[in-house]
């Protein structure tokens, strides 16, 4: 009787043991959870314009020296811009009374061409005018597409940036900072 009694509950213990193994072999074969790794850190994106120099000419003219460093051609620039007298104080436009004053130059500027010294006469009447501030540009290619692009896409460079963020009294950051 006992062989008997062992074939009947055979098939009890062979299917405990069947899942029991199976149970173990799941467990065996977890894989192993995956490692975080930190994300590369975007590329800073390359400067729309380089800026090498910018600055007040007598009580009322802006001059400003740019290189295209887009990969398009542009077709016009328009600089956002703002004046301080010598002790810090604003001074507005001419023409307009407003605090900011657009800067337009025509191009074509092929990407990668320097612009030359830009002049604009009369943007601000003050007889202490000391300093401007780019405050962004409007750039418009040649294909008609436009985009404005705040300081922090514009590389100042030499002077620019030191004049920039001293300018009004209140820093800025720059792109060359």
């Amino acid at each position: 009787m006992n062989i008997k009694m062992l074939h009947s509950r055979s098939p009890l213990k062979l299917g405990g043991l069947v899942i029991a193994t199976t149970l173990l072999a799941a467990c065996a074969q977890k894989q192993p959870e995956p490692v975080a790794v930190a994300p590369k850190p975007k590329p800073k994106p390359k400067p729309v314009l380089m800026i090498s120099e910018h600055a007040t000419q007598g009580t009322s003219a802006a001059r400003i020296n740019f290189t295209n460093g887009t990969g398009k051609t542009l077709q016009y620039v328009m600089f956002k811009t703002s004046a301080y007298t010598a002790d810090g104080k604003p001074v507005n436009s001419k023409k307009s009374g407003r605090r900011n004053a657009w800067l337009r130059v025509a191009g074509p500027f092929a990407p990668g061409e320097v612009s030359g010294d830009k002049v604009w006469k009369k943007v601000w009447q003050h007889p202490n005018l000391g300093c401007f501030r780019i405050e962004g540009a409007e750039l418009i290619f040649a294909d008609q597409s436009v985009e404005y692009h705040g300081v922090d896409r514009m590389a100042l460079l030499n002077n620019s940036a030191l004049l920039n963020t001293a300018c009004g009294g209140r820093g800025l950051n720059t792109a060359s900072q």
